[in-house]
């Protein structure tokens, strides 16, 4: 994938936005299809991502014990405490887990957590994980976990060969969708057991809008 290509392909994509005639504003998507993997060898793709520039705002939600309450205060956009997790049920915990992007739990209750919230958690791939710094201890400075995680995705193959991407919106400046992409694109050519060559196609795409070939 070249510079040359990757800097037509968004102002292509740009232009599909624009020919929907949508007056909100549209996402731009990164559509990687991996080639399939030929054996057990080739693990599956399971990267994290921290994007050189941010796409979205996020949304947060904290499971803590009392001893964290105050710190969290204000710093996460909804906190559960432990002495709270008998108020839910399964409906509940549908909602709660569809709100929020991203979930924290302090480090001394993570059994409980899953106990509680586990199963629907680890559906959605929201399970907190220290691989991406989601579980915390009194010590931690949770207003930087949290900047942090607003610039963070993840990428995987597990269930399928293709991955979908925010990069952007189509307002978002060209050489700021292009570094993500780059940044993106790089991880997953590590994380293949042949590199670019296990790429099969590279897309973009905005909301409403056909998919721009790279």
């Amino acid at each position: 994938m070249d510079a040359q290509s990757l800097e037509k392909a968004v102002t292509e994509v740009k232009k599909e936005a624009e020919k929907s005639k949508k007056k909100f504003n549209q996402s731009i998507d990164l559509v990687i299809i991996t080639k399939p993997r030929k054996s057990k060898a080739e693990e599956p793709v399971d990267s994290i991502v921290y994007l050189p520039n941010k796409v979205r705002e996020v949304k947060t939600c904290a499971f803590v014990d009392k001893d964290m309450s105050t710190q969290s205060s204000g710093v996460f956009s909804k906190v559960i405490l432990k002495d709270d997790f008998a108020n839910f049920e399964k409906k509940s915990i549908r909602r709660l887990t569809h709100e929020f992007d991203y979930f924290f739990a302090e480090a001394s209750i993570m059994a409980p957590v899953a106990a509680k919230f586990g199963k629907q958690l680890t559906a959605l791939n929201k399970m907190p994980n220290p691989k991406t710094n989601t579980v915390v201890t009194p010590s931690s400075n949770l207003k930087a976990a949290v900047e942090k995680i607003q610039f963070m995705t993840r990428l995987s193959t597990k269930k399928n060969n293709a991955m979908s991407v925010k990069v952007g919106d189509v307002k978002s400046e060209d050489k700021n969708i292009i570094s993500n992409v780059n940044a993106i694109y790089s991880v997953i050519k590590s994380a293949l057991l042949n590199g670019e060559a296990g790429i099969k196609h590279v897309y973009l795409k905005p909301t409403m809008g056909k998919l721009v070939a790279l």
